[in-house]
């Protein structure tokens, strides 16, 4: 017996995605779209379950169109046969009395919501007993609450909902009300799958060739970092084996990118450039890095690409302190070539790093006045 789940976590339905000004809103739409796809893709390809495991929103209350939207999508995979199973994460967390899993009904989903697992919830599928281990997410119980995920006796599949932290991971600093735990406890466990949230990036879990658990990552990049495809996971559970497929379902891409613009000196060249990369479905955070002979007019330069990309951040990195202009600049017998000289003065007396980094700003910001106020 085999069966077919999408497994996905940390959609933050409802954040207010504030690190992306002005396309915020935008972006909040962005998040309730790449959900309809996921339910999409969970009937196009006849999956048995959806399983949520955790943070399916951005927080204990929610609002209305959020909630709304949600409960028809799960009422669509009702309708289909399709089985939801959930469990509350750290940010939609089940403590409070307030929270949306206590005060809204969620018609087609099971949602598990007990401290610890006394019994593992059952559901009949495709013949046999499909047996899903999972529990809320309360900081005050996380050892005793993993413990209890233990396979009980039974025939069929047994699958787990786990919302942690990977002991060791490089992806953030383990806390341990994230419910840390190791791959070695989890294959004590002795579940078929187990379906983990939190870390917002996909990796899976083996031991001795077999798949144990994944990560599923974010569906869609909440901030910078969170960058490239963002995936759900189609996975074939058998009894002790696990076939693992990374679907993309992402709206847009977030990424990071760093462009050096010493190799762009010709008037226009660096924006031809920034142009090719630009995509509207691209939300970038780009760094300027080299030596250019002018300062840049970043808040120029960024309005002139503005459409081309869903959003842009630039960062100007760029350094004009050994440019051969600033070099010409400093013999000058006028204010611009006595600030200049000034600046590499306390540049030489600069006792740290910080200081020279200061002394590189102040004279990027202030010949960029010059440049354009006219001054000499």
């Amino acid at each position: 017996m085999t069966i077919r789940i999408l497994h996905t976590a940390d959609l933050h339905l409802g954040s207010p995605l504030k690190n992306f000004g002005e396309v915020a809103r935008e972006r909040r739409r962005d998040f309730l779209k790449t959900f309809d796809r996921i339910v999409n893709l969970a009937i196009k390809r006849e999956v048995d379950c959806l399983l949520v495991a955790g943070d399916l929103f951005d927080a204990t209350q929610v609002d209305a169109e959020t909630v709304g939207r949600v409960q028809d999508g799960f009422e669509r995979l009702a309708g289909r046969g399709i089985r939801v199973v959930l469990i509350p994460g750290t940010h939609d967390n089940v403590v409070s009395a307030e929270s949306v899993y206590n005060r809204t009904k969620f018609a087609g989903a099971h949602i598990l919501k007990d401290p610890v697992v006394t019994d593992p919830f059952a559901l009949e599928i495709r013949g046999g007993t499909v047996h899903f281990y999972g529990f809320a997410y309360r900081s005050d119980r996380s050892r005793e609450a993993l413990e209890s995920m233990r396979r009980r006796e039974g025939a069929g599949i047994h699958v787990g909902l786990l919302h942690g932290s990977l002991k060791g991971s490089p992806e953030w600093e383990m806390r341990k009300k994230d419910i840390p735990f190791t791959t070695a406890e989890l294959v004590a466990l002795g579940l078929d799958y187990i379906a983990l949230g939190h870390y917002h990036n996909v990796g899976c879990l083996e031991d001795q060739g077999r798949v144990v658990a994944c990560y599923p990552g974010s569906p869609e990049g909440k901030k910078f970092g969170e960058n490239g495809e963002r995936h759900v996971l189609i996975v074939e559970v058998g009894e002790g084996s696990a076939v693992v497929e990374k679907v993309p379902v992402q709206s847009r891409i977030v990424d990071e990118l760093t462009v050096d613009a010493s190799l762009f000196s010709e008037a226009g060249a660096l924006e031809g450039e920034l142009a090719r990369l630009a995509s509207p479905d691209l939300i970038a955070r780009i760094r300027l890095v080299g030596t250019v002979e002018d300062p840049l007019d970043i808040a120029n330069l960024a309005g002139r690409l503005q459409g081309k990309y869903a959003w842009l951040e630039l960062l100007d990195e760029t350094d004009i302190y050994n440019s051969d202009h600033v070099k010409r600049m400093e013999r000058e017998d006028s204010i611009r070539g006595l600030f200049i000289r000034k600046v590499h003065a306390r540049f030489e007396q600069a006792e740290s790093e910080a200081e020279q980094e200061l002394c590189r700003d102040a004279l990027k910001l202030v010949m960029g006045r010059f440049m354009r106020e006219g001054g000499d």
